[in-house]
């Protein structure tokens, strides 16, 4: 019993030492902590494109739903800020994304180009820059080519629109 004692004294006692930081004999010295593994991998740009595509065809594909609430979760928070601000420019009340999209598409013309766009859509090309990406698209609408430029921006590891798209010979930005 006395054996047992003495044996819990002792590593109470090495606890004690170690934990105010001397050296206890016959001990290893400290030896100091790995440095921490990044938080955020490096950008790999095989990944970045597969995502930004999925982004942009994930994109049309729940505005073609009519699924808002995707599809404005796919938006930087700038293009929701931009959408209600030029919402409001005309005069529609639109407090969410999911509002203003009702509000864009609520008026059939702009749901049918938004929806031909993305229904045809060819990406001809991508260009990361950090943590800004440009995608490059053709698609018809009325039997029209044109092309587009969709920004990305990549936010907590996501890439989301950017808001700051752009097409032409076509004839409406909405979506973009």
């Amino acid at each position: 019993m006395k054996t047992i004692r003495t044996a819990v004294a002792a590593a109470a006692l090495v606890a004690a030492l170690a934990g105010c930081g001397n050296p206890v004999a016959g001990m290893p010295a400290a030896q100091p902590a790995p440095p921490p593994a990044p938080t955020t991998p490096p950008p790999d740009p095989a990944a970045d494109r597969q995502a930004i595509e999925t982004v942009f065809h994930d994109y049309y594909r729940a505005l073609r739903a009519r699924d808002f609430t995707a599809a404005c979760g796919y938006n930087a928070p700038e293009t929701t800020s931009r959408l209600l601000a030029d919402l409001g420019a005309r005069g529609v009340d639109a407090n969410t994304c999911e509002e203003g999209m009702t509000a864009v598409y609520a008026i059939p013309e702009n749901a049918r180009i938004v929806e031909q766009v993305g229904q045809n859509a060819t990406i001809d090309d991508v260009t990361v820059n950090g943590n800004e990406a440009t995608l490059n698209w053709t698609s018809k609408v009325n039997g029209r080519s044109g092309q587009g430029a969709t920004h990305l921006r990549r936010v907590d590891g996501r890439w989301l629109l950017s808001g700051t798209g752009t097409a032409t010979g076509i004839n409406s930005r909405a979506g973009t």
